[in-house]
């Protein structure tokens, strides 16, 4: 039987910062080294450097509400990039 995951708030030592769902904070280290390609194993940037944090579920609640706001502005973003990029091949075939 799988271990019920939890958020956890996962840190390097330079203030990169990663939310994983995780069974434990072991694993969300490992999840935080797999996401920027880092070797868990080094000494100076592995999972001896790493924190994890397990949220409260008030804290959850509120990364969850902002989550959904933070993706809104991706996909806003993205479409406006989309527009830019359109407009600027249009304009070099213009020329």
């Amino acid at each position: 039987m799988d271990k019920p995951k939890s958020l956890y708030l996962v840190k390097n030592s330079s203030g990169r910062t990663l939310h994983v769902w995780a069974a434990s904070s072991t694993q969300a280290k490992r999840i935080f080294c797999k996401e920027y390609g880092i070797r868990p194993g080094d000494y100076w940037c592995g999972l001896s450097d790493l924190t994890a944090r397990k949220l409260t579920p008030a804290e959850v609640e509120a990364w969850e509400a902002q989550a959904e706001a933070d993706r809104d502005t991706l996909v806003f973003i993205k479409g406006m990039l989309e527009i830019g990029a359109k407009a600027y091949a249009e304009r070099g075939r213009a020329v």
